[in-house]
């Protein structure tokens, strides 16, 4: 394209709304570049493109995450368009997991910003249609399912409970963590997809644990995995040992004659799913 069909394009009405295009005019073309700063698949593009606009934070771009008009005002025309255009597209389960890893820790627009508790707890709310990771007590990755909701209907809980358990951080069941964003970028489910049989065995067993509110899991004062039990009162009568203590030494994370309560594994060495059968 010429320089004559360049200024000609820029200064076409449809166009020049654009911030950009704006700041070419006003500036002249000579004063900008243009640099690429990664190859990618295509099916990784909107990833990527979120990733960058988080990342970096450009001026001039208007739009707050990739593929999205997020940030950027339309006319009523083109807003009556792009609905009609966005009525049926909607990210593969594939695609909103990439896009939540992509924006995991300093990538994520609200890291290191402060909100309140009951902030925090509105943005999860917010976002629970999106993906949730379930870990074991070994915080291994087992798998990933589409929505809060979801997760909700296969185990027979509700919105609100998996929400506390996700802002919480604590084990569900006695043996689950619940999860909007991945622990690690890098961990791979070792149940690749939510509707297999390995997933609906597991959405089985967190029914048949619905009783379990709080396990407690007890070592010896070597750190060897001695048993995990329903509860304190549980352990309480099988050890001969008031729950009242035991609350207290595991929080306290110190030794009680012999024996070191925790409200959570302290050790995490399983390699596969067979593993915890």
């Amino acid at each position: 394209m010429s320089n004559y069909l360049n200024t000609t394009y820029l200064k076409n009405k449809k166009n020049n709304n654009m911030p950009i295009i704006q700041a070419l005019l006003k500036y002249g073309q000579e004063h900008f570049a243009l640099l690429i700063v990664e190859y990618v698949d295509i099916e990784n593009l909107s990833v990527r493109e979120t990733f960058y606009i988080t990342h970096l934070l450009p001026y001039y771009n208007v739009l707050k995450q990739g593929y999205s008009s997020l940030g950027y005002k339309h006319t009523e025309a083109t807003k009556q368009l792009l609905s009609e255009l966005g009525k049926n597209k909607v990210h593969s389960d594939k695609t909103k997991v990439l896009i939540s890893k992509a924006l995991v820790g300093e990538n994520n627009p609200f890291y290191n910003k402060s909100h309140s508790m009951n902030a925090k707890l509105r943005m999860i709310e917010a976002n629970s249609a999106y993906t949730v990771y379930i870990y074991n007590s070994f915080k291994k990755l087992l798998v990933i399912l589409p929505s809060v909701k979801t997760l909700a209907s296969l185990i027979y809980s509700n919105h609100a409970t998996i929400v506390s358990y996700i802002k919480n951080k604590t084990l569900f069941r006695g043996e689950w963590y619940l999860s909007n964003l991945p622990f690690d970028i890098t961990d791979v489910p070792l149940i690749s997809n939510w509707y297999s049989k390995e997933a609906n065995n597991l959405m089985t067993e967190i029914i048949d644990n619905s009783n379990i509110k709080k396990a407690i899991f007890v070592y010896s004062s070597n750190k060897d995995f001695i048993k995990k039990f329903e509860g304190v009162t549980h352990a309480q009568k099988e050890l001969n040992i008031n729950h009242v203590i035991i609350k207290k030494y595991a929080l306290l994370n110190k030794p009680y004659k012999g024996y070191i309560f925790s409200y959570e594994r302290l050790n995490k060495n399983v390699d596969s799913y067979s593993d915890l059968l």
